[in-house]
């Protein structure tokens, strides 16, 4: 009878400790992190590290991913200021020449103005300059010959002769 339990031991003791050693063999492999499989670590504190190392490497993949997108983005969003700086740098210039336009036409209108002018009658003239905006007043005088801007200033009410001579005294020419 002991040789029989010794033999049934003898047979059944190997196979109890590969079921059980394939049991832990299993649960570690589930603990394991995926693609570790099959990796022996010699000890917790191993196993912790290298899973922290694995999945740090995975949040800098994934913070390099987000970083390229950010520049992606950067770099459209750059290319389209650049875009509108020059669009308002194009519009711009197109506004200071039709500023220069206007600019010269207005210089223009005040030289007809002027000859028409002169070539009023004096009382006329200053009749129509006593009710005239005073810049405009004194463009027009600018532009006339001396002779008849005096003929026009003497025909004038003296306050505002001498409103428009004190304005034409301190006249910016362009």
């Amino acid at each position: 009878m002991k040789k029989i339990r010794l033999i049934i031991f003898c047979i059944f003791s190997p196979l109890f400790f590969a079921s059980i050693a394939t049991t832990v063999m299993g649960a570690n492999l589930e603990e394991q992190p995926p693609g570790e499989t099959g990796k022996n670590y010699r000890s917790v504190e191993e196993r912790r590290l290298l899973v922290a190392l694995q999945e740090e490497r995975i949040n800098l993949k994934n913070e390099r991913e987000e970083l390229a997108k950010k520049k992606k983005t950067l770099k459209r969003l750059q290319e389209e200021v650049d875009k509108k700086l020059e669009e308002l740098k194009q519009q711009r210039i197109e506004l200071e020449k039709l500023l220069a336009e206007k600019d010269v036409q207005e210089l223009q209108r005040i030289r007809e103005l002027s000859k028409m002018y002169e070539k009023m009658g004096a009382d006329k003239a200053a009749r129509v300059f006593g009710t005239l905006e005073q810049d405009l007043a004194v463009a027009i005088l600018a532009k006339m010959k001396t002779k008849s801007a005096a003929k026009i200033l003497n025909n004038m009410d003296r306050e505002k002769a001498a409103a428009l001579t004190t304005a034409f005294s301190t006249l910016e020419t362009p």
